[in-house]
């Protein structure tokens, strides 16, 4: 944004600021995309980069996926914590993303609300009738 005349800019802070809420106009998922999962997706690659740097990048990414046993590292510590994040992290993150991701799509095909159909539903199926009598 630009200053007055006179005025002191803004601080690098304060731009960088303005730039994160700036993403608010966006759709929720490109918002979550861009706020959330890159985060996410940077410390992932973080922890992957350490892992090639520590273990070499052929064990990292065999203990990441399940090949290699992360026991028989040259840091085992951290072949454990590469390969629970291979197991727990990498699934989880794709899950949410993917159930975020459809979530999304189904809700903005959906035409009538949730209410509204559950009061559909009740009037159609005319509930359990009268009980059944003695007759003769």
């Amino acid at each position: 944004m630009a200053s007055p005349p006179g005025a002191p800019g803004d601080t690098f802070w304060e731009e960088l600021r303005d730039v994160i809420r700036s993403v608010a106009f966006l759709n929720r998922t490109r918002h979550w995309l861009i706020t959330r999962a890159s985060v996410w997706l940077a410390g992932f690659c973080a922890l992957y980069l350490v892992g090639g740097l520590l273990l070499g990048w052929n064990a990292a990414y065999e203990v990441l996926l399940g090949l290699t046993a992360p026991g028989g590292c040259r840091h085992p510590w951290y072949g454990y914590l590469l390969s629970l994040t291979g197991w727990l992290l990498v699934p989880g993150l794709t899950g949410a993303a993917a159930g975020y991701l459809v979530t999304r799509q189904i809700e903005r095909r959906r035409s009538i609300t949730l209410v509204t159909l559950l009061e559909r539903m009740r009037a159609q199926s005319g509930g359990p009738g009268p009980p059944a009598g003695d007759d003769p």
